[in-house]
Parts: C-alpha cells; structure tokens; sequence
C-alpha cells in the first residue's frame, strides 16, 4: 500500500513495533532514528515508518517499474505548514542505488516532484511569528532532532532543496534569480534573524558553501537577517579525514547548550570562492567572467548583456544599446579587480594565521581583461544570423516585428487596435535597439496643438495630412513592406524641420540616422544606418563629386527590402536587410539618374507651400513635443489606416512634382512621353529616334545626350517590351528599327 496522505500522529505502539509491516518501524530503522537522539515521542509525532512491499515504494516513489532492489525503506512523510500530508515522501532504502560517479544514493524523492521544505511537529507553529529566530539544515533527521531540542528548525531535501527550478537557456545553462520554494517562500522572513546551520563538510565541499551563500542571499532578499553557524569537523576515520558532522550528530555528543553557543559565535554569510571549480585558477578568465555576468548581467528573464556582430549590446531596463568597447573594459577591470583583491586579502589572512609567508598578489593586467572580454563574449555570444527585432532563446509570445517598444513596457499594436490584451513588461528577451523614450499612454490627450499646426500647414488638403499621419505610424515599427520613401518638399521654413523634430522624438532619437545623400555612396555609409528605423536626409543635395549612381542604387536595394553587406570600420563585414525608411526633406526636387524610373515610383510625396520665413515660433517645437503620448496615439491610428488599406495613397497635390521627379531622374522616360508613342505597330528606325533624342536634348538644354549604344539602353530601361527589327527597304538593304515605339 502507499502512505500518501498516512495519519501522521502513529502511537509508540507503531513505533516499538517490530513486525516490518506497512505502518511500523523495522528494527534497523527504529535504531537508525535512535541514533540520531530522536525519541519515541519525536518519531510517533512526526510519523516515520517502514515500507517493504514492493508496490508501496513503487508508487512512494512514482516509478513505473520496481524490482525490489532498495529493500526496505525507512519513510519520511512530508506536511505543510498546517500539518496536512503533501503526499511528497523521501525514502532511505537499506541498500541505496549509485549514482554514476559509485557514490550512494542515501534518499530516494519522488520521481518528476519538485523540492519541498520538511516542518517538523514544533517548528510549524512560529512560521508565521518571525520573531522566532529559525534554523536551517539539510536533512529529515537533523532537524526534527534540533526540533526536538527547542530550536525551531526546517529541514532541506539537499543543499540546493530551497530554490525552485531554474529555466534554462538554448544551451542548457541555467539563468535567472534564484528563488525559494512555495514552501518557503510563505513563511515569514521579514526580520527574522536566521542561523544556516549545514553539515561541517561546508569547509572542504565547495558546492555546500555555495549553496549556502546563494540561499543567504534569496533570504535577505525577504528582509531575513542571516547569520551561519559552522559546525565542527567529527574525529579522524580510516582514511585520515576528519568525519563529517550534521546538526543531529553535535546535538547528540554535545547538547543543546553547546549548540546555542555555536549560535551566539555565529558569522554574517561571506561569498566563498564563487564560481571557482577544481580545474579553475582564481584568474581564469571564464570564472571572473561568469562572475561578472553574475554581478551585473541578470535579471529574471536572462542575461542583459548580449555579444552580436562583434558588438556589445546592453538592455538598460527597456532596450539594447550598443556598449563601447572602452566602457566595457572598464567594467570588467572593476569587476576583476575587486575579485583579485577580495582572494588576496583572503590569502593573506590565511597565511598570518598559519605564520607563513605572504603569497604573491594577484594583479589586474590589460592581457587579463581582454581574456575575460574573450571569455564574456562566447558566454553571452548571438548567432550574427538573427535579425532584430527577435525574441531570445525561445519563441515570443508575440511576433517580434509588431511589438512597439516604449520606456514602459512592450505594446502589441494589432492586438491595441483590436481592443484586446497588448501589453507585456519589458524584458530583456526582446532583443532590439528600437524603444521609444517615453512611457505609452492609453488615455493620453489629444495632440491639439500638434492637429492646429498640420492644419496651417495643409489648411486644405487632408489627403497630406492623413499621408503623413500614416507615415508616423508606419515609422513606429520595424515593419518596411511599403517599400516606400517619404520626400517632403517645400520653400524655407515651411515646416518640414518641424515634422522631422516631432518624429525624430517621438520613435526616439537613438533610432533615427541623419545621413546625407553623399554619404550614402560612401564605404562606410550604411553602418550608421544599422539598427535604425527612420533615417533623414535633410537638404538633400548631391555633389559633383559623388556616385549618384551608386547613391540610387542603394535607395532602390533599401526601400526595396533587399540585403545588403554593410561595411563597418574594424569590424567583419555584415549582411543583413536595414530595416530603415528614408525621409527626404529638401527645397527642391532632387536629381537622382534612375532611367528605369524605379525610385520615383517608390516615393510618396508631400508638397508644403508657405513659408514662415521671419515669422517663426521658436516656442513651437516644445509645445509640439509635450504632446508626444497623444502624439502617438495619432501615429497608431495611421498605423491602422495603413494596414487595413494595405498601401500609401500619393496626395493629389504632389502628384504633379512626382511627374517632375521622374523626368530629373530619366530623361529618356521624359522625351518618350512628350515625343513618342508607343504601342502595337509602332516602328521607327534606330539613327531616326536618336536624332529626335539628340534634338530634344538641345531644346531641352541638355549638352551631353550620349552615344547611340547609351541611348538605346536607357530606352529599354524606360519601355522594357521594347523590340527589334532588320526589315529590308525597297532598294533590298536590310535597315534596324525599334518595334513599339514611334514618333508622334
């Protein structure tokens, strides 16, 4: 039979029994208790029996198969803090299994059942008091005995049985605050002075001070007062240790008293040699590194500290930003030197009191702190693959590139816009540069002062108005399938700095590049681009001196979605798509060559044509950007114009100066459209359409019109159905014709 829920309070009868069945004591057991100082009293109350029957430790323990390999086993059936049964009970068969290092399993808990706190008969009447002082211990017996005795003691299944379990990361690592059990974390701890009271073998077992220290720190974490009290080593045993002591070992070959003295010597926690395991060196660049990661990298969520594309990245509570290489070192030669100073001054404690020599001080070197970067960054390395924004580690619960980011937290817009739950808190599993600088407001107030300046700035055009409504929402996301560029154009002072000002704060200065269009056909004019969503070429000016081919070209392969390798000074070239839109602002139409006409098509334009000049508001700017949370409210609202439509519509008035860009960007598209007809059965000799182009070019004031071969090219680029012909004329020579296209 199984003990699940078995009455706890069983007789001295049960107790003295020697029967071996299911709810008595087996001889050994009795015995085994008994030398743990544990009366019959202490073991009727707290419920011990014996289990023998296979089928009972079968299902104590949750196994699906069993063979009787344990033999009997002594039980410790486990109760809440109100004294009813859990159902979690550990067993401590007479012939434990190994592990696979051969060393014996001493207790057997329930397979797949997570770690609960052991509250014996006395100790669960102060949880709730905390002005009890409690004792902590590893173990059923250690801590009923010190219940026993009058210390009010709660038991743990291991070292480690306090905390519950960690999330691990794609490789397996554990990360994350370390936190008590639900069986602990009810009790009472806000000023309760606590005493750590582990087996006397913390001092030569690595893992028991660590433990120790890390449950200290969880427990101050709930306003506990911790204090440890080490207990002394046994006598000398066959292979010249020194026999390991437990709480109920020293209570039973010292008593009570001197166990209260070894709590009125007890010590504040100290962190024992963190980190540090036997094939480790003090100095080993992995260890301070983890170290590091430990002190200044964690939160609940994972790391804040991410090495991707040769760079650092740190989330500052609400998004990445890229740490300097200088600012990090720093940090690391801090966190280093602290380390080396804190083991040294441990070393020369030890060595006065042994009267040995001093030994040789650790020191902080460049060489060392860059190994610990080098070490830093293969523990919190991206695959340079990912694209932001992305979730780490493991799936979102929402996709990455409809969340907008915000100071505090994360909003999702289709679900905003829906009426349904969009808020998440921030977290640094989202992994993206892009957060706007200011906190989302649901009920935030209309933007008026924003509504009456787009209203003298279009007093009758709502079609630019809504336009650029819907470009500040699709500016909010990372989201670029419009494929489009936005070109303001107007006189001086006509509001376009404005309008670039507001948008430039309200999706967060840190997320906007300023380049030039010279720029952009420059060897490293796409790296400041990297991470940006909005990019703003104000005076768009091109000079003699630079590629405008290559300046179009990247335009086109932008907007276009397209990936692109990114050049980067001292850094390894870099493919990704730049999830960036262009917003041109200029006074005047500019001159991109694109005699395909591509990049006009790909331009929504908005025309201003009042000028302020002389008149300006030099208050306006900081009456607009007091408003940004309504301001926001309004972008979205495009956002969802936009989406539902699914495209931009082109405003009536800029039509007309999207015409005059396309003819600056493609003379030849210009000269076929006023000259030329197009169409089945339309054919024209080849020198004929040239010396018509030619003749245009000089009404036209243009000097150079180019070669026949240039010109003939830049036709196909225009009229791509563009055909050829080598018919023969009545005198039997063969002539070569376009077909498609003719004079008008």
């Amino acid at each position: 039979m199984s003990i699940h829920g078995a009455n706890q309070g069983s007789n001295s009868d049960q107790v003295n029994g020697q029967t071996g069945t299911n709810g008595t004591l087996l001889p050994q057991h009795l015995a085994d208790l008994r030398k743990s100082g544990l009366s019959d009293a202490t073991i009727a109350d707290c419920g011990y029996i014996s289990l023998q029957d296979l089928v009972s430790i079968r299902e104590t323990l949750g196994w699906k198969r069993y063979d009787g390999k344990l033999g009997a086993c002594l039980a410790f059936p486990f109760v809440n803090a109100n004294g009813q049964p859990t159902g979690y009970v550990r067993l401590k068969p007479d012939r434990p299994r190994k592990d696979k290092n051969g060393k014996s399993i001493k207790y057997e808990s329930p397979k797949g059942s997570s770690n609960r706190a052991y509250f014996p008969p006395g100790t669960r009447a102060v949880l709730t008091d905390p002005s009890v002082p409690l004792v902590i211990t590893e173990g059923e017996k250690k801590s009923a005995k010190a219940d026993q005795e009058g210390f009010a003691c709660i038991g743990l299944v291991g070292v480690y049985g306090w905390q519950k379990k960690q999330a691990k990361d794609k490789d397996g690592k554990k990360h994350g605050e370390r936190e008590l059990i639900p069986d602990l974390a009810a009790v009472a701890w806000r000023g309760r002075v606590v005493f750590l009271g582990f087996d006397s073998d913390a001092v030569k077992n690595p893992n028991v001070p660590l433990a120790e220290w890390h449950l200290a720190e969880t427990l101050c974490r709930h306003g506990a007062i911790v204090k440890v009290v080490r207990l002394p080593q046994g006598d000398p045993v066959p292979d010249g240790t020194l026999a390991k002591v437990g709480l109920d070992d020293f209570l039973v070959a010292h008593g009570p008293d001197a166990f209260r003295e070894l709590i009125a010597a007890a010590v504040d926690p100290t962190p024992p040699e963190k980190g540090l395991t036997p094939n480790e060196a003090p100095d080993d660049p992995h260890r301070l590194a983890r170290l590091f990661i430990k002190d200044s990298c964690q939160h609940s969520d994972g790391l804040t500290l991410r090495y991707w594309r040769e760079e650092w990245h740190r989330w500052d509570g609400s998004v990445y930003r890229i740490l300097p290489d200088k600012e990090l070192r720093a940090k690391l030669t801090a966190s280093a030197k602290a380390e080396m100073d804190r083991l040294n001054l441990i070393a020369q404690k030890i060595a006065a009191a042994k009267n040995d020599p001093l030994p040789t001080v650790r020191k902080v070197t460049g060489r060392l702190i860059a190994d610990v970067g080098h070490a830093l960054g293969s523990l919190t390395v991206l695959p340079s693959r990912l694209e932001v924004p992305s979730w780490i580690d493991r799936e979102g619960p929402l996709p990455a590139l409809e969340m907008l980011g915000c100071r505090n937290g994360l909003i999702h817009l289709p679900s905003l816009v829906a009426g349904k739950d969009h808020f998440l808190p921030p977290t640094p599993r989202f992994f993206s540069p892009n957060c706007l600088d200011f906190s989302f407001d649901l009920n935030a107030p209309a933007p008026t002062a924003w509504l009456a300046f787009l209203a003298e700035l279009w007093p009758d055009d709502a079609q630019s108005i809504d336009t650029l409504q819907e470009w500040f929402g699709y500016s909010l996301t990372p989201d670029t399938r419009q494929q489009k560029i936005l070109l303001l154009v107007g006189p001086t002072r006509s509001g376009k700095g404005t309008i670039a000002r507001v948008l430039r704060a309200l999706i967060g200065p840190e997320n906007v590049a300023g380049p030039t269009l010279s720029s952009l056909g420059t060897n490293f004019g796409l790296w400041p681009l990297l991470g940006k969503t909005v990019a703003m070429i104000q005076d768009a000016r091109l000079s003699g001196r630079t590629d405008a081919a290559t300046v179009t070209e990247r335009l086109l392969s932008i907007s276009g979605e397209d990936a692109l390798t990114i050049d980067r000074k001292n850094l390894s070239l870099v493919t990704a798509k730049l999830q960036v839109r262009f917003m041109v602002l200029t006074n005047e139409l500019p001159k991109l060559g694109d005699t395909s006409g591509a990049l006009p098509g790909r331009m929504i334009l908005l025309r201003l044509t009042r000028s302020w000049f002389g008149k300006e508001d030099t208050e306006l700017t900081e009456r607009l950007l007091a408003e940004l949370p309504g301001i926001l409210l309004w972008s979205i609202e495009g956002w969802r114009r936009l989406r539902d439509r699914g495209h931009f519509l082109q405003p009536d008035t800029g039509k007309e100066l999207v015409g005059e860009l396309a003819d600056l960007a493609s003379p030849v598209g210009a000269f076929v459209r006023e000259r030329c007809q197009v169409g089945p059965g339309c054919q024209i000799e080849r020198s004929a359409l040239f010396d018509a182009w030619k003749q245009w070019c000089e009404m036209q004031g243009r000097e150079h019109p180019g070669d026949a071969a240039t010109f003939g090219r830049n036709l196909r680029a225009v009229f791509p159905s563009l055909g050829d012909a080598q018919p023969r004329t009545d005198a039997g020579d063969r002539i070569r014709v376009y077909e498609g296209i003719c004079l008008k």
